[in-house]
């Protein structure tokens, strides 16, 4: 038997690291799971292994959330939404010289703001009109979308462009009772860190701790805003934007 308070969740790059956490943290609390990613092989495991459906979904294309959304138009529509796909600018086997913007190639640039940004905004544009209110969304950013990174300024400069969305939408959204908000978290131990930065001195946050922060988002009154993830211990906080002095 199904509970009132079953929520109907949507997560993209659902296969490993965040994603995968945050399956099993919604699974744990009773809820209905969709997992979308492009590894099958990863995708289907996850099923099996949490029981909750797996579908392939290349986030960066607009066909393919559109017939999507009209499947969940006719099933289950969600009202949890994790837009969490995203990948750095080389592979994490990559010198961290491939990082930088000098060595950036085309196919490179095209799939880190397929799966960054193409992916969050083609799943809005698709999903929002059939949201009902109370639904919330948590995109995944970065810290780096919020402060310098450096290491791969293409990756932070995709991060900003949908921090800066977030923001944008939240106002709008918000006359619908739809809330919209992004985790910035610093260091995660998942698959697209580079190898180069794995060094002794360098301290990663658990996937797990993330998909915490996922959960806790969903349910907070605001909205539109960024919340940094700097330490395992500590919870999420909001980085304001400029102008941003609280909602009214």
């Amino acid at each position: 038997m199904t509970s009132s308070n079953t929520h109907r969740w949507l997560i993209t790059g659902a296969s490993s690291g965040i994603g995968a956490a945050t399956v099993a943290a919604a699974k744990a609390n009773g809820d209905q799971v969709l997992a979308l990613d492009i590894d099958q092989e990863a995708g289907a495991a996850l099923a099996q292994r949490l029981d909750v459906t797996f579908e392939y979904c290349d986030v960066s294309d607009a066909q393919q959330w559109q017939q999507l959304a009209q499947r969940c138009a006719t099933a289950t529509v969600p009202d949890r939404i994790h837009l969490n796909a995203g990948i750095q600018i080389a592979p994490p086997d990559a010198p961290l010289a491939e990082y930088q913007l000098e060595a950036m190639t085309m196919a490179r640039y095209r799939r880190m703001m397929g799966a960054n940004v193409d992916g969050v905004v083609f799943a809005l544009q698709a999903l929002l009109p059939m949201l009902t209110p109370g639904s919330a969304i948590v995109v995944t950013a970065s810290l780096a979308g919020i402060t310098p990174y450096s290491v791969d300024p293409l990756y932070a400069m995709s991060k900003h462009a949908v921090v800066g969305l977030v923001r944008s939408l939240g106002p709008t959204l918000a006359k619908r009772d739809i809330r919209i908000n992004a985790l910035c978290p610093g260091g995660i131990d998942t698959n697209i860190i580079p190898h180069q930065q794995r060094t002794a001195e360098a301290e990663f946050m658990p996937p797990s701790c993330i998909a915490d922060e996922v959960l806790r988002l969903m349910e907070v009154s605001e909205t539109g805003k960024s919340w940094a993830k700097v330490s395992e211990q500590k919870p999420a906080f909001i980085i304001r934007a400029p102008g941003d002095r609280g909602d009214p």
